[in-house]
């Protein structure tokens, strides 16, 4: 399983010299599933077709902007709505939201009241169902500690509606968004190379250092997510599958959606021992990755994945890389939370190598 706790966030020698400039400031597991469709529903049925009405309850709290939002009432889900993954995560929405195209199935939305340890959290939109209440889970009321009929707020998309920074997340205790671009500044070999970190901050510690490096120096342009919450539970709050990643829930995502790169890489974390080099790439493409990183990292293990695997391969079409880039030309890094503690910028400057090698 990934680890769930939070990382001290300061900077580590580096085991090497590097030929690169440092980033000033310091420095997924891959998953499967969404809830089942044989839902039964067991609440009358509502009369409503308009969705629910906005409401002054702000679930990105403070900000300049807000996403769409709407109260709705808590009922725990029934016994027969089941998951293959972690149910804490899902939720099922009124048909009011979804016929009107407010929010889609698979969407992440936020959900909180303001009272919990997690003023609010991230879940996936897994169904929908007649009446007009939000089904929970009830450990998926456990996260935000709330029960049934409480008044929420659920928020039409995942990262914060103004916050569009590493520092503005760690600063507001948010999840953040952000694009970065390397090159020339002048555009210039941008969509060359995409680099993603959906995982950054204290979700995956370390991942956002590492594509915000690897951008720097490849040239390509970088999407990074980063999630923070104080005294810990990053991960618990932030995190979504990056099969389950929806382009509606994260606005530059949306928009990166729409241009054509050659090739992506994604940093991910978990909570192993081994780095592991997975992705669409061919073999010999990922043994240039596993070599770069493990030149400079002679005491790690550094294994590829094959395409079939039953885990961390990265190669399911679901995955939002492979969304990014094509099939063929896409790299996938799971660290060990050691690795992206001390040795992150060594891992991005190994992948940077076989990059520069790779496209030769």
């Amino acid at each position: 399983m990934p680890e769930k706790e939070g990382y001290l966030e300061e900077q580590h020698t580096e085991s090497r010299l590097s030929r690169r400039r440092i980033i000033a400031g310091g420095a997924g597991i891959v998953g499967a599933g969404i809830l089942g469709a044989g839902i039964h529903t067991q609440i009358a049925r509502s009369q409503a077709e308009e969705p629910p009405s906005g409401t002054d309850t702000d679930v990105y709290e403070e900000g300049c902007e807000d996403a769409d939002h709407w109260e709705l009432t808590l009922e725990a889900a029934n016994e027969s709505w089941s998951a293959r993954s972690d149910p804490s995560r899902y939720c099922s929405v009124p048909c009011s939201l979804t016929k009107t195209d407010s929010v889609a199935i698979g969407q992440q939305v936020r959900i909180g009241d303001g009272t919990g340890e997690f003023e609010n959290a991230v879940y996936t939109v897994a169904s929908e169902h007649e009446s007009d209440t939000l089904w929970l889970t009830p450990s998926g009321l456990d996260r935000i500690e709330a029960s049934e009929s409480t008044a929420v707020t659920v928020g039409s998309q995942a990262v914060h509606s103004s916050y569009d920074t590493r520092q503005g997340g760690e600063l507001n205790n948010e999840y953040v968004e952000y694009v970065v671009e390397g090159g020339d500044g002048d555009g210039s070999a941008s969509d060359e190379v995409v680099v993603i970190a959906p995982h950054g901050g204290y979700i995956e510690y370390g991942t956002d250092f590492q594509a915000e490096r690897v951008v720097e120096e490849i040239g390509g342009t970088g999407w990074i997510c980063s999630g923070f919450n104080e005294g810990g539970g990053g991960f618990d709050r932030w995190h979504s599958y990056s099969t389950e990643i929806h382009r509606r829930s994260f606005p530059e995502l949306d928009s990166l959606l729409e241009r054509e790169f050659e090739w992506g890489v994604a940093f991910h974390g978990y909570s192993n021992g081994e780095i592991l080099v997975g992705g669409t790439a061919d073999n010999s493409d990922k043994a240039i990755v596993v070599d770069a990183i493990a030149d400079l990292l002679p005491e790690q293990t550094v294994t590829a994945v094959e395409r079939d695997a039953t885990e961390y391969t990265g190669a399911n079409p679901e995955n939002v890389i492979n969304d990014l880039a094509p099939a063929g030309q896409t790299i996938q890094i799971e660290q060990p939370t050691g690795v992206r503690e001390i040795d992150w910028s060594v891992v991005a400057d190994g992948v940077t190598d076989a990059l520069e090698e790779i496209r030769e």
